[in-house]
């Protein structure tokens, strides 16, 4: 890129070179944190300011300044027309036995090393000797952020408004879910095993991730990976032509078929759950036990069933699923096969919790879960706290809990919020009343009296309703603030199933071999809890999906697996 700098009359004042950036510069990479890998992936986004003239006519006080910004300004906007991409960084080359470089100082570059004095010439590194002083400039202040990056980010775009958005999931190291599924057994005969078990069900992690929902799709996925991919997963060598072979369809579902889903299911949320959580504390404003107010710590725990409409057994009888999710990162922690019909879910409660470490949480279930054996599990075994549901199953504690919603004075409620979007206006209120003694229910402190009043934007009601809560927590021990939090945070798992049947269509996949549409739900609540995790909370999983199915690489980064030389 060549420019020409004019004054008012039209002469030419100055001229400035851009070019390609220096293949190494250990200053340089230094400074943006490059590995050198990702300085290959990255170098484009860097240019070179080659040449920098000020002609007889430009000596004049701050000419060669004014003149480099107003061209660095429009540098990465003329990279794009030019070259399809933008630039992030240019570097610069002074020697000091010539010039000192007064005008880049004053143009706001930063000087960040000098040369070894060497040079590129036909392939090699030959010594020239001239020693130069190394500059560089941020044409945007998270330049060195968005370089050093492990994924892309939108700004690498050439138009982030024009084309397809692209969600940042730089995040820490994660750790490699390769390593843990080496842990899982093999249940398959060693006789004419050829394909890595571990590195084919890591396949199906990665195709799930890419958004594809049946075990056909999956396969066509790995037939399609690059040579790259399959290397990274660490796929079988070819011994004829010495290239990597991605499993077959019939060995991908025995694989999948094979594995046990209980194992499955606690090393693959395991792993999600040890991730980096880049989620800021949960946020309050109650003054009456310092700034958060008593509870502001409390992190809850959903626990709901699901339905998989579309899987149904030789018997008639559908597949259900029982499933607990944290409130603050909507990661899936837990899930259990349900036998058969749901009443069964209150069995398959305390399996689910088992091997949970939830000390200190607070487990949220609707009504069914409202038991005298579920309380005392979540309190006396697992040293944890609950927010349940009250309805007529229980009822004793209903009366109360009518009693209660009686009692108090509605036009004066502990905690309210308002919320405006979605076309309408929620407003909550939340009373919380003490437990009488005559009510036997394991633990049970306080009922919690929530209101969901719904109205439009011209705030007109359109619904109304109450719905009641039995607690453990006492009043030093959560607010009604945050009791209101934990009790709206139970819907975060509804997200979930919402997601897992609009997403990943599951309620109309009609996969009911053995454990598959477990193990495969398994692999949805992972593919949804590592995007959360690596994004934002809030993030959109459909268009996530869609953003890794076009960069397998992103995948295997996001699943932990390190870059491998192609062999």
């Amino acid at each position: 890129m060549r420019y020409v700098a004019t004054d008012a009359a039209g002469e030419w004042v100055a001229l400035v070179g851009f070019g390609s950036c220096a293949f190494s510069c250990g200053p340089r990479d230094r400074f943006v944190g490059w590995s050198g890998e990702l300085r290959v992936r990255r170098l484009r986004f860097v240019a070179s300011n080659q040449r920098f003239c000020v002609l007889p006519a430009g000596r004049r006080q701050n000419a060669a300044s004014a003149v480099m910004a107003r061209t660095l300004r429009r540098l990465s906007g003329d990279w794009v027309e030019a070259w399809g991409h933008p630039v992030l960084l240019v570097e610069t080359f002074v020697d000091p036995s010539r010039h000192i470089g007064t005008c880049y100082g004053a143009s706001s570059f930063l000087q960040v090393g000098t040369t070894a004095g060497f040079g590129r010439r036909s392939g090699r590194y030959v010594a020239h000797g001239e020693v130069k002083d190394v500059y560089v400039k941020a044409l945007h202040r998270r330049a060195t952020v968005v370089l050093a990056g492990v994924f892309d980010h939108p700004l690498l775009l050439a138009d982030p408004r024009s084309q397809v958005a692209q969600i940042d999931f730089n995040t820490a190291d994660l750790s490699s879910l390769l390593e843990r599924l080496a842990q899982l057994s093999d249940p398959r005969a060693r006789r004419g095993v050829r394909h890595n078990f571990a590195s084919t069900l890591l396949l199906v992690a990665c195709a799930t991730l890419a958004g594809h929902k049946s075990l056909v799709a999956m396969s066509e996925w790995s037939d399609a990976s690059s040579q790259e991919v399959l290397t990274r997963i660490g796929a079988r060598i070819s011994p004829v032509t010495g290239l990597r072979i991605p499993p077959s369809y019939a060995t991908i579902r025995r694989a999948t078929i094979a594995v046990d889903p209980d194992e499955f299911d606690v090393i693959v949320a395991g792993w999600a759950a040890e991730q980096p959580n880049r989620l800021p504390p949960p946020a309050a404003s109650d003054d009456r036990d310092g700034p958060a107010g008593p509870g502001a710590g409390l992190v809850g725990v959903a626990v709901d069933g699901k339905t998989l409409r579309g899987a149904r057994r030789a018997d008639g009888t559908q597949v259900q699923l029982l499933a607990a999710l944290r409130h603050d990162t909507g990661g899936v922690v837990g899930q259990r096969n349900v036998d058969n019909d749901k009443t069964n879910e209150i069995l398959a409660l305390a399996p689910l919790l088992g091997p949970l470490t939830i000390t200190g949480m607070v487990v949220t279930a609707d009504a069914m879960h409202t038991q005298r054996k579920a309380a005392e599990l979540v309190v006396d075994a697992k040293d944890a706290h609950y927010i349940l549901g009250v309805k007529k199953n229980q009822p004793t504690l209903w009366n109360a809990g009518i009693d209660a919603l009686d009692a108090i004075d509605v036009d004066r409620p502990e905690h309210e919020t308002t919320q405006r979007g979605h076309g309408r206006i929620d407003r909550h209120r939340v009373w919380s009343a003490q437990v009488p003694a005559t009510v036997s229910f394991p633990h049970a402190q306080r009922f919690i009296i929530v209101e969901r009043e719904s109205s439009t934007l011209d705030d007109v009601r359109t619904s109304i309703e109450t719905r009641l809560y039995v607690t453990d927590l006492t009043d030093h021990q959560a607010s009604a603030e945050h009791l209101l939090r934990l009790v709206r945070g139970h819907w975060s798992i509804e997200s979930l199933h919402w997601i897992r049947d609009v997403t990943y269509d599951e309620d109309r996949s009609q996969v009911r071999t053995g454990t598959l549409p477990r193990v495969l739900a398994t692999l949805r609540n992972l593919a949804t809890s590592i995007i959360r995790q690596a994004a934002t909370r809030t993030v959109n999983i459909a268009s996530a999906t869609r953003q890794l199915a076009r960069q397998p690489n992103a995948i295997l980064d996001l699943l932990g697996i390190p870059a491998r030389l192609c062999t």
